[in-house]
Parts: C-alpha cells; sequence; structure tokens
C-alpha cells in the first residue's frame, strides 16, 4: 500500500513540476504575448488530460478494492451470524433458554 502511495505522490509531483517548470520557461521565451499565451494554454490542457487520466485509472483501482472489501466484509458478517445461529443451537439443545443466564 504504501508503494502506490508513494508512486502517487510522485506522478503528481512530477506533473506539477513539470507544468510549474513548463509554464516558467515559455514566461522566460522570447515570443509575443499571444504566442506565450496560447503555449500556456495548450501546456495546461495537456497536463489537465494527463492529470485526468491518472485520477481516472487511481479511481478505478479504489473501486476494485472498495468492491472487494465489501465482499470480504459481506462473508464475515454472514459467517459471524452462522457462528451466532450455531452457538444459540447448541445452547438451546443444551436445555438452556436463551433469556436464561447460564449457572
Amino acid at each position: 500500500m504504501t508503494t502506490s502511495s508513494s508512486f502517487g505522490k510522485f506522478v503528481l509531483g512530477a506533473l506539477l513540476g513539470g507544468a510549474v517548470g513548463g509554464v516558467i520557461g515559455m514566461l522566460l521565451a522570447p515570443r509575443s504575448g499571444a504566442e506565450t499565451r496560447e503555449l500556456i494554454r495548450e501546456e495546461f490542457d495537456s497536463r489537465y488530460r494527463e492529470s485526468a487520466d491518472v485520477i481516472r485509472e487511481k479511481s478505478d483501482v479504489l473501486k476494485e478494492k472498495v468492491a472487494s472489501f465489501k465482499e470480504k466484509m459481506s462473508e464475515i458478517s454472514s459467517d459471524l451470524e452462522e457462528t451466532g445461529r450455531r452457538t444459540v443451537s447448541r445452547f438451546t439443545e443444551a436445555g438452556h433458554s436463551p433469556s436464561e443466564p447460564s449457572s
């Protein structure tokens, strides 16, 4: 889990660093304001699409993990319910009423 989290932080840092570096480079380049703004807009759009792709991928992974977690919790719940039923059944078969305290 830590590796995935570290990778996500790395990707985010790389994207942000690339965007900041790109903007600074364009601002210092000898171009007209209109050309620079167009380059900044194109760079932003490109980084935005890349970020959206990464977010979609991470979202899909998270959805799969949540589904798996829900399935496991359902299995555990069913197992606990069955264990409770067996315990009550054994208790009542031994001649005890569920409301009677055992001695």
